[in-house]
């Protein structure tokens, strides 16, 4: 039985056979920079690719000084190098000296005509896109079941508003096959039709995870979907076509679902601070009012008696002159009222003739006369 191998002694024996075998040594290989970053110590790791292959680079500082241009991602390039081992984690790589510019590569090319063609059209434009609605009930959710964005995006929801619902589209989110996964993700959501907003999500990547998003049948689910889509795809520096056809972008995936969907608790708090400000307010008018009440009853107790004594004095005072005008003051001073046999009035001796009986009412009570003679002033 032979002994066990350690992993070391494994990844030194492989390392060993890359870096001795002639026909990967000073390599020259053509692709497209992706991934790529300047580390602060001066190397540069990136992503050497073309349309079916990735492979690992690292270019170290002594050799990247030497560079007289600056790598980018979309750059298409020629580097010269040696193919080795990086034992620490098990990763074989290009280990580049020298960088040669070629000019933009295939897949930074097909995105920016894709993107040219796109925005020709009109699917970029504002006007095209639908508004995100104010108020959500249900939250479709296009993206990995086991990813950590659909987690991100739950979690954010749940906090917000617990009452609303969430339904998880599930969808390959990188791969050959998740562009065609997810524009059918997306047009499931539409036939189902019950949710108010979309999200569509994934964590970060490099461009070869995210080309999915970048590919024509995903924009066209997009525009074509007849519920609002958010889109969330990559890191908040990374972006798409998705991105550029959806109806609002969004950074991260918990961005996404935090404009998504109301803060309930803050719509809580606003309420119950008004309805507080309400009660202090109404407070305050009802002890404003119940002070004035108290004000009307005093100035009414106060008004009170001095009207009733005015009213008296006036009363008094007409009491006063009905008596002097009253033909009852008269007789008590002795005047006498004379009427004929009929009660009509005889106010001169013009009416009276010798023998006519009249009547003579006193203060005490009528008496009957008769005319004996008649005498004019």
């Amino acid at each position: 039985m032979h002994k066990a191998f350690t992993v070391s002694q494994v990844n030194h024996y492989i390392k060993r056979l890359l870096e001795e075998d002639a026909l990967l040594y000073e390599l020259q290989i053509e692709g497209e920079i992706s991934n790529f970053k300047n580390h602060s110590s001066g190397h540069l790791y990136f992503t050497l690719k073309d349309a079916n292959a990735a492979i690992h680079c690292v270019m170290f500082s002594s050799y990247a000084a030497g560079l007289t241009f600056e790598p980018k991602n979309g750059v298409k390039v020629i580097v010269s190098g040696n193919i080795s081992l990086y034992e620490k984690t098990g990763q074989y790589q290009l280990y580049a000296v020298s960088i040669k510019p070629e000019g933009v590569g295939d897949l930074a090319n097909a995105f920016d005509k894709l993107k040219q063609a796109l925005q020709k059209e009109g699917l970029f434009d504002p006007e095209r896109k639908k508004a995100i609605p104010d108020k959500v009930s249900c939250v479709a959710l296009v993206t990995s079941p086991t990813g950590a964005a659909v987690y991100d995006m739950i979690k954010v929801i749940r906090s917000r508003n617990p009452a609303v619902k969430i339904v998880i589209v599930p969808s390959l989110m990188q791969g050959e096959q998740a562009a065609l996964d997810i524009a059918n993700a997306i047009s499931l959501a539409n036939q189902w039709g019950k949710a108010d907003v979309m999200l569509l999500g994934r964590g970060g990547g490099s461009s070869e995870d995210l080309q999915a998003f970048n590919d024509e049948i995903v924009a066209r689910a997009i525009v074509n979907s007849k519920i609002p889509i958010i889109s969330a795809i990559g890191h908040e520096t990374d972006f798409t076509i998705a991105d550029f056809v959806a109806d609002l972008r969004a950074p991260t995936p918990s961005v996404a679902a935090t404009i998504a969907v109301a803060d309930v608790s803050e719509q809580l708090r606003i309420a119950k601070a008004l309805q507080q400000r309400m009660n202090r307010a109404l407070g305050h008018t009802i002890v404003m009012q119940r002070m004035h009440l108290q004000q009307l009853e005093k100035a009414v107790q106060n008004i009170i008696p001095t009207r009733l004594q005015s009213y008296k004095n006036t009363l008094i005072s007409q009491t006063k002159l009905l008596d002097k005008l009253s033909p009852y003051a008269l007789w008590k001073r002795g005047y006498v009222a004379v009427t004929d046999e009929l009660g009509e009035g005889l106010h001169s001796v013009a009416n009276l003739s010798p023998g006519q009986l009249i009547k003579l009412k006193l203060q005490d009570g009528e008496a009957d006369a008769q005319i004996q003679n008649v005498r004019l002033n």
